[in-house]
């Protein structure tokens, strides 16, 4: 992997997000690309009448006090987060964007091998987690997304959310492409199909292929409904990276994976890996 990038509001920054990208480009040895979403309205101009005469008026234009006000702060913010990268001796790279956030976060997605996001980004509320706009950039986006924790841990093991679905495989092969670096980490496949429980064949052709990729694999079957069992067994997991497939693109994803997917980055205590093909 050689292109990261980090989805950033530029006037409230997460720093427990940029934490974790800057570990993440430590550990793969990447360039980090800060997106700033300065989430500026558009300007349309609009023809009003005063005192018998016509004039044209730009509508949604903010006051220029606090549009200048936001850039100063959006400066300041970028400032920040290039010191930071040059205090970790990380490589990075700063893209300024202004307009629709969701709009420009796709865009962007389109050029780089992998996106990360706060769970929390642009959220109406502190309430909503994950936003609104972290679950459309989790169904949109044209690279693999993975949502920061709330705190930054060593990555010790690698979840695989598996159900047998081509979708879930293609999420497997995405990640093991993107992170050679983990392949001795300890790898445990959570077996989530409805049936609860592996195929011997199964088990031995997904084993066939990841045996080239990883040093310590384990298998283990989620007994009872895989929904719970698997925000049960990641609320005790710490140190760990969850890897799921197909958010909001299939009947799996609509019935299991993004209702648990929500649930797990409303926990936010696990980076979560997703995306689809």
């Amino acid at each position: 992997m050689k292109k990261l990038l980090l989805a950033i509001d530029a006037e409230k920054p997460d720093l427990q997000s940029l934490e974790f990208g800057i570990y993440l480009t430590r550990l793969t040895g990447s360039s980090l690309t800060g997106v700033f979403l300065e989430n500026l309205p558009d300007l349309q101009p609009g023809v009003k009448l005063a005192y018998g005469s016509a004039y044209v008026e730009t509508i949604g234009v903010e006051a220029e006090p606090e549009t200048t006000f936001k850039e100063k702060v959006t400066d300041e913010n970028i400032r920040k987060f290039k010191a930071a990268c040059e205090t970790q001796d990380v490589s990075y790279q700063v893209h300024r964007d202004k307009g629709v956030p969701l709009e420009e976060l796709i865009a962007e997605s389109r050029y780089a091998d992998l996106m990360i996001s706060e769970s929390r980004l642009f959220a109406a509320s502190p309430l909503e987690t994950p936003a609104s706009t972290v679950k459309s950039l989790l169904v949109k986006s044209e690279c693999p997304v993975i949502v920061a924790p709330y705190h930054t841990q060593p990555i010790n093991k690698i979840l695989f959310a598996f159900d047998g679905s081509p979708s879930a495989l293609f999420a497997i092969k995405q990640f093991t492409y993107l992170f050679p670096e983990l392949g001795g980490t300890d790898i445990t496949v959570l077996q989530a199909d409805k049936e609860a429980v592996f195929s011997e064949e199964g088990k031995e052709k997904l084993y066939g292929y990841l045996k080239h990729h990883y040093s310590h694999i384990n298998f283990r079957d989620l007994r009872g409904n895989p929904k719970n069992e698997l925000f049960d067994y990641c609320l005790r997991e710490r140190n760990a990276l969850l890897i799921m497939g197909a958010y909001g693109r299939s009947w799996l994803s609509s019935l299991l994976w993004t209702s648990t997917a929500e649930l797990i980055l409303k926990l936010n205590n696990l980076p979560v890996f997703i995306t689809h093909w």
